[in-house]
């Protein structure tokens, strides 16, 4: 009798404890933050975040993690979601589930005098252009033995938090997708990076005074191509559309090929339109993929503004990227005018919706497979050792031509080719 209380008690006791377990495990639960509005699905930032945890060593080898519940209550998530995440850990062999006792820590760095985890840091997860190129950077890692730790930030001080928890992690290399104007405590911990002889590779763009390697896509080439054939088509009252930000290197690159090709040609080059966001003079660069929703409106008025003010005019449009060059197709059928008809628009990126949108875009593909394989290439360069002097790799771009080009209507001046 007194045995069956005993068993009885054991049993209530344990079943409170389990209850209340969420209280258990503050420390770990706080390490995790999921943002509920980003392009990313909450398995894969859930799945990264646990993956950066277990790899870093800060959950290490036999440690009990949080359960399936615990986790969901804590992200606001459902048990599948988190169940996803668990079950890829799992796979790559981090973690083991044991029914009936927990989940725990089973990975452990083969090489214990270096850590065999890559960062890598992005502000600008918005479409397949960055998923591709953060699963090519992957697979040559992964197949050099060394674990990635993905990140997206949200915001300038967002990418100086991870920055510094990565450094406190002490990662073996960095591969970063840089916010388009970095803080000053960014620059600072990057700095460290290089006191500390951790290699950086910057995708797309490089940061103002810090001496590493830059792979990017050839912004001027494809920009120069791009108007170009637009010149060929007959035209001669060409815009440039652009967000209102100044010094960031791919749309300064842009812009120099499309002066280029005008001067080349002969072509008046016109004072570029630029767009500005409702609530600040200047863009950062990603805000400018927040506005094809509830704020769009914003920047299409803007448009339409350019577009009826006096003088002659454009018809073509050279918008920056694809983003802006359907912003301001919705602009134009807002006036009355039809693309290709009356006025040509092609864009930049190539993103999946260009060639989807009822006037299929003419515009530049870039080749995000091979950004992500060079750029992990030369980081695992810069592990093998050396001092190698800081190297810019630039990757070709294609030119994609669909029906939103055309030549001008009749009446306008053709280009006449001698």
């Amino acid at each position: 009798m007194l045995y069956s209380r005993i068993v009885h008690t054991f049993v209530y006791i344990s079943k409170q404890f389990f209850a209340r377990a969420p209280d258990f495990m503050p420390e770990k639960l706080d390490n995790i933050r999921l943002d509920h509005n980003s392009y990313i699905s909450l398995h894969v930032q859930l799945h990264n975040q646990l993956r950066r945890l277990t790899v870093s060593g800060r959950w290490r080898f036999g440690e009990r993690i949080p359960t399936e519940m615990q986790l969901a209550r804590h992200l606001d998530i459902s048990r599948t979601t988190v169940r996803i995440a668990l079950q890829r850990l799992e796979v790559e062999g981090l973690i083991k589930r044991t029914a009936g006792r927990g989940t725990f820590v089973v990975y452990q760095p083969q090489d214990h005098t270096a850590n065999r985890s890559i960062g890598y840091l992005t502000c600008s997860f918005h479409n397949e252009i960055h998923t591709n190129i953060l699963s090519s950077a992957q697979t040559e890692l992964r197949s050099a033995g060394y674990q990635v730790i993905f990140s997206n930030s949200q915001d300038r001080e967002d990418e100086a938090r991870i920055l510094q928890q990565l450094l406190d992690d002490d990662v073996a290399g960095l591969m970063l997708w840089a916010n388009a104007k970095p803080t000053a405590e960014t620059k600072r911990i990057l700095a460290e990076y290089q006191r500390r002889e951790m290699p950086i590779v910057f995708m797309d763009r490089p940061v103002a005074g810090i001496r590493a390697d830059c792979v990017a896509s050839d912004n001027f080439g494809g920009s120069y191509e791009l108007v170009r054939h637009i010149i060929e088509l007959g035209h001669r009252h060409i815009v440039l559309l652009m967000p209102n930000i100044d010094d960031l290197q791919p749309i300064n690159e842009r812009r120099r090929g499309f002066i280029a090709a005008l001067e080349e040609h002969g072509v008046l080059a016109r004072e570029p339109w630029r767009i500005s966001p409702p609530d600040r003079h200047e863009f950062h660069e990603t805000d400018i993929y927040s506005l094809v929703g509830s704020q769009s409106r914003h920047v299409i008025k803007q448009v339409e503004r350019f577009t009826d003010t006096d003088g002659p005019r454009p018809t073509a449009i050279v918008c920056i990227n694809d983003i802006l060059a359907i912003i301001a197709m919705s602009a134009l059928r807002n006036l009355g005018f039809t693309v290709p008809d009356d006025v040509s628009i092609v864009g930049f990126d190539d993103i999946g919706m260009a060639s989807h949108i009822g006037v299929p875009l003419t515009t530049v593909s870039q080749d995000a497979y091979e950004l992500g394989k060079v750029a992990s290439q030369m980081l695992l360069e810069g592990l093998g050792g050396g001092n190698l002097a800081p190297r810019s790799y630039t990757v070709p771009t294609q030119l994609r031509i669909r029906s939103s080009t055309a030549a001008p209507s009749v009446g306008v001046d053709r280009v006449v080719e001698t």
